[in-house]
């Protein structure tokens, strides 16, 4: 079945056709994975060289493909997705080979022996994409998969199938062996089967719920997965935080995309000294975000719709509402909520996707730790001071994946070098940095004899001898000593032991 026959299909209703285009795509994925995946990891790096000279040859032509199906604005295309899929290009194939090359084991306790460590590539993985950033997630999925020796099916969200089509193109024409990399076009039931088709792991970015399910369906074989879900994102703001900066970053941080990121700052806790201040000179800025613009617009009416209902919920329970009006072409204008029961609230408690705000005062440190941990999510955060050691101390007891300081962490995703993931409802496995890699590769350790093919038997072979039990009383006090001169001189002990009992018992 060819590729473009795949994609109209993959589109239809019925379950067994869906069944029938996974189970096809995932059949050709094994097939092609096995050449690709017998290459050393130097001469896979070494395919794919030309790949971050090939995205910035087309970074125009990705950015309009962007702006296209997401319809986010071209700077934020181009800020938020082209530039960091570059770099993340150019981090992982710079590191590759010495993140998953091989290396050698050796143990005190088995002087005898010597392993390597390898990194083996599980085989066809199935990476399901949403459509918030439409080329940099799919991106961050596919390429750390491929270099770890996988084959990679991708199957995009129906939003935004041209955006993840020019993806495999352009990886593709890097000189990528056919069939290694292969676009699944079609909806949720699509990714479905997939899942069903028993691919060898499974990646998935997008919401709770859905991840949920493809935790439960792929548990059934059992498939290892890697999840990057939602999140409800704070930004805690200390007493001494500058004003002008936080309320731009806070302002930014909670409607870039149009607030459609899991990692968008939807919960601010303000300490109560700067709370009326800061509330105010948010208020303004967000009023004076040009939302013909700058800000993105719902990707789909039912996002719209999730955002109308968490500001009708907030208006019901009596807080206080500013912004949150309709505007033509799938917008509102970005909404500040406050109010006595604002940490009870819809908007507080679960991830709205859109440009909505919560803002609660707290008074003490731990107060502030208490709420932002407060919740079932994880992803990120952010802490605002003008000290930045008690600002790191702080972020080091929030429950999130990345925390940054006197920043929006929404920016770490754009650094290549940063693991992202998340905890809790927020997912685990990481994307980007030497954890992308590492995820995408399970370890395999090979021990052989370090001298003679084949040495003594073993003392603890059968008969055990009399004297066994304290020769592994004195190798375990010997492991057991903190001081390394010590520590030799048990090992050589025990070592004596054992030998001196293997000549007394002949083993079977």
């Amino acid at each position: 079945m060819p590729l473009e026959q795949v994609q109209r299909v993959a589109g239809a209703a019925e379950a067994e056709t869906a069944d029938h285009v996974a189970a096809t795509l995932i059949a050709r994925a094994r097939a092609a994975q096995a050449g690709w995946g017998a290459l050393e990891v130097g001469e896979r790096v070494r395919v794919l060289a030309g790949l971050p000279g090939v995205l910035l040859g087309n970074i125009d032509r990705i950015a309009a493909a962007i702006v296209a199906e997401n319809g986010k604005p071209r700077a934020e295309a181009l800020a938020h997705e082209v530039v960091p899929a570059i770099a993340v290009a150019r981090h992982h194939l710079d590191v590759a080979v010495r993140t998953l090359g091989p290396s050698r084991i050796t143990s005190p306790t088995a002087p005898y022996r010597s392993a390597v460590r390898t990194h083996r590539p599980y085989g066809a993985v199935v990476a399901i994409a949403p459509w918030n950033l439409p080329f940099l997630i799919p991106f961050s999925q596919v390429l750390p998969a491929l270099i770890a020796g996988n084959s990679v099916v991708l199957k995009p969200s129906e939003l935004t199938p041209r955006v993840a089509e020019l993806l495999v193109e352009l990886i593709t024409d890097c000189g990528l062996p056919e069939g290694v990399l292969r676009l699944a076009a079609g909806d949720g039931s699509l990714g479905a089967a997939l899942v069903r088709a028993r691919p060898d792991k499974v990646l998935f970015t997008g919401s709770v719920a859905t991840g949920q399910r493809v935790m439960a369906a792929a548990a059934r074989f059992p498939i290892p997965v890697g999840l990057e879900l939602g999140g409800v994102d704070a930004a805690v703001v200390l007493a001494d935080a500058d004003l002008e900066f936080t309320t731009s970053a806070v302002a930014w941080g909670a409607t870039f995309n149009g607030g459609q990121a899991c990692c968008s700052i939807e919960r601010v806790l303000v300490h109560a000294d700067l709370f009326e201040a800061f509330r105010a000179r948010l208020e303004d800025k967000l009023r004076r975000v040009d939302t013909r613009v700058d800000l993105a617009p719902a990707i789909d009416d039912r996002q719209r719709e999730i955002w109308r209902q968490h500001v009708r919920a907030a208006r019901e329970c009596g807080l206080e509402v500013r912004g949150g009006d309709e505007l033509p072409g799938r917008k509102i204008t970005p909404a500040l909520i406050s109010g006595d029961a604002v940490t009870a609230s819809t908007v507080w408690l679960e991830e709205t996707f859109g440009p909505v705000v919560a803002i609660a005062p707290f008074d003490t440190d731990e107060q502030a730790v208490a709420l932002h941990n407060d919740t079932e999510y994880g992803l990120t955060a952010s802490v605002f001071s003008a000290d930045v050691d008690r600002a790191r101390a702080l972020a080091g007891r929030l429950h999130a994946g990345s925390v940054a300081v006197n920043d929006v962490a929404a920016t770490m995703y754009s650094t290549p070098e940063y693991p992202w993931g998340g905890v809790g409802r927020s997912g685990f496995g990481r994307s980007h940095g030497v954890d992308a890699l590492l995820d995408a590769a399970w370890v395999q350790v090979i021990d052989a004899p370090r001298g003679p093919a084949f040495g003594p038997k073993r003392p603890w072979w059968y008969p055990y001898a009399p004297e066994l039990e304290d020769a592994m009383r004195a190798l375990a006090a010997a492991i057991a000593e903190p001081r390394l001169g010590t520590r030799l001189r048990g090992y050589g002990r025990a070592g004596h032991q054992l030998l001196t009992m293997l000549s007394r018992t002949p083993k079977l």
